[in-house]
């Protein structure tokens, strides 16, 4: 077992993991960091009673009508997620001296924990017990039908109402599997809107217009779900089921602010990923090890609305 000065936090290596992005993900941004100081803890949350409306006339001489506000807590409790890779002297007196290995082993233990962070995601978004709105399209209504019924600007505007209606904020994000939006952008709907004012194929940024939300974002990551260390087996799958996921998604975090989703994550030194190093000299060579704690947590149900089923 190393001593305790052997292992330490590689400050350069955790900036690397940082800045690192594995293409097609959405996580970070669909589902917004927010630090906390411990690894278990409460938050508050506030009922709907601003919203009733009280009697607020006054009588001459008489006393004013009292009103107040109730908030409940709800808990959270975060999961560290950590993987290593040994690094030996004979891999780097074999590499060649352009190759930065532990660089490498940083960058691909980093994207290994960001791809469980999306399928993490992505269960919680898919899952209709998580929200309290949402909707199955039969293959009538599919937005792969590409017919009027199956219109996406309605399915959207309809969803926006309801998040609306519920949660008294209108959505600014509308989250795309890559099959749902390859179906969206090419749907009739949207191409006979489009059609007289740009000659171009519609973009993620058209559709957020056609949406009225301030952005779509397209999930296309994919993993390979077969066995670890097998390699001759290859079972390429998308990270995200056919979807369209609307819902408000607050900026920034604040006090009496609804939100669908935080990301709720504790910070080493300002920085969400942990790198440590140590040697061991048994194996003549040095672990590299990535970790980080989060945990995906959805703050308003009714902040968001779940469309299934967008592609048969």
């Amino acid at each position: 077992m190393p001593l305790s000065k052997q292992i330490y936090v590689d400050k350069t290596l955790s900036n690397i993991s940082l800045a690192y992005k594995a293409t097609g993900l959405i996580a970070d941004i669909l589902s917004p960091r927010v630090p906390v100081m411990q690894e278990t803890g409460l938050y508050f949350v506030y009922t709907k009673d601003s919203l009733i409306l009280p009697e607020t006339f006054r009588a001459n001489g008489a006393s004013s009508n009292e009103s107040t506000f109730y908030m409940s807590t709800q808990s959270y409790s975060l999961h560290q997620h950590t993987l290593k890779e040994l690094v030996t002297d004979r891999d780097r007196s074999n590499a060649d001296p352009a190759i930065r290995l532990e660089a490498d082993v940083t960058e691909n233990l980093t994207e290994k924990i960001l791809l469980r962070k999306e399928v993490d995601l992505a269960t919680l978004c898919g899952s209709a017990a998580n929200w309290a709105n949402t909707t199955s399209l039969t293959s009538t209504f599919a937005w792969s039908a590409n017919t009027t019924l199956s219109n996406p600007i309605s399915f959207v505007d309809s969803a926006a109402s309801s998040v609306a209606l519920h949660a008294g904020v209108l959505p600014n994000t509308v989250a795309l599997d890559y099959r749902t939006f390859n179906a969206a952008k090419e749907h009739i709907s949207v191409v006979d809107r489009i059609k007289y004012t740009s000659p171009d194929s519609v973009t993620a940024p058209m559709l957020a217009k056609l949406f009225n939300v301030d952005r779509v974002l397209v999930a296309s990551g994919i993993r390979n779900t077969g066995q670890e260390l097998v390699y001759t087996t290859t079972a390429d799958a998308w990270i995200w089921t056919d979807m369209a996921f609307v819902a408000y998604i607050a900026p920034s975090p604040s006090l009496r602010t609804p939100s669908a989703i935080y990301q709720l994550t504790k910070n080493e030194f300002g920085n969400p990923f942990k790198v440590k190093k140590w040697r061991e000299e048994e194996r003549e060579g040095d672990f590299v090890e990535v970790s980080t704690m989060y945990q995906h947590k959805v703050i308003a149900s009714d902040a968001a609305y779940l469309i299934v089923n967008t592609c048969q």
